[in-house]
């Protein structure tokens, strides 16, 4: 217990309950249990059911080479890598604009200015995505093209925001996940930043990926190997959708 407040729920909210029964304790054990929660992270089925849409793939990609001059990357040492879960990014963003947030979407871009006192110059403000220079010119573009046939629909930019860490899944034991988190930029971020707005789409899931070879041990080749394996998952697991009006 982290503190007296979940030892007091423990006991109240969970021991002390009607449909609580004592016998699912006998033979507990702290250590087999979070063996358990660490053992679920190699069964990614189970979290990530297809019937959800998520799609699981393997990822070959070029091994970093500094000392063993090659031709062309595709002389240089493939490495395969499995457990790439993801979802389609055009489903997603579809997800996104079916929620109940899309009623404080910005659909029409803006600047916004703010003069300090009346005699002031006005100052250009760059607080949100959709008052920035990107957003507008995207915008412009949009709308400077012809609608396709028989389509009526407003055109409008989704501005896609992408995140992502390394997330602790438990208290106890050490599973993890790196998850890839997709935003809509066309909501203000005083309700994006709020976790209780669940503005958070989760996009993809990049698989653990251990260093088990040494080149070199005069140097840090390791690190260098981790950090073109994540780099190169996030780029694969960013799927282009079609164009949609």
């Amino acid at each position: 217990m982290k503190s007296l407040a979940e030892l007091d729920r423990l006991v109240n909210d969970v021991i002390l309950a009607d449909d609580f029964q004592i016998d699912h304790l006998q033979g507990f054990r702290a250590s087999r249990e979070a063996k358990r929660l660490n053992d679920l992270e190699e069964n990614s089925y189970s979290r990530f059911p297809m019937e959800d849409g998520w799609i699981e793939s393997q990822v070959e990609i070029a091994l970093p080479a500094d000392d063993f001059p090659l031709d062309s990357e595709n002389d240089a040492p493939r490495f395969s890598i499995l457990g790439l879960v993801y979802r389609p990014l055009l489903a997603v963003i579809k997800a996104a604009f079916q929620e109940t947030n899309t009623e404080h979407f910005h659909f029409s871009p803006y600047r916004e200015y703010w003069r300090p006192s009346p005699d002031a110059p006005p100052e250009r403000i760059y607080s949100e995505l959709y008052t920035s220079d990107a957003f507008l010119k995207e915008h412009e573009k949009i709308m400077s093209q012809p609608p396709e046939p028989d389509c009526t629909l407003e055109r409008v930019v989704a501005g896609i925001m992408l995140w992502s860490d390394s997330t602790h899944l438990t208290s106890f034991g050490n599973a993890s996940l790196w998850p890839i988190y997709l935003y809509v930029g066309n909501l203000t971020k005083y309700i994006r930043g709020k976790p209780t707005s669940c503005s958070a789409h989760h996009l993809a899931y990049i698989p653990k990926v251990r260093c088990f070879f040494v080149m070199d041990s005069s140097t840090d080749t390791c690190s260098s190997c981790l950090t073109s394996f994540k780099t190169f998952m996030i780029k694969s697991s960013q799927k282009q959708p079609p164009r949609v009006s």
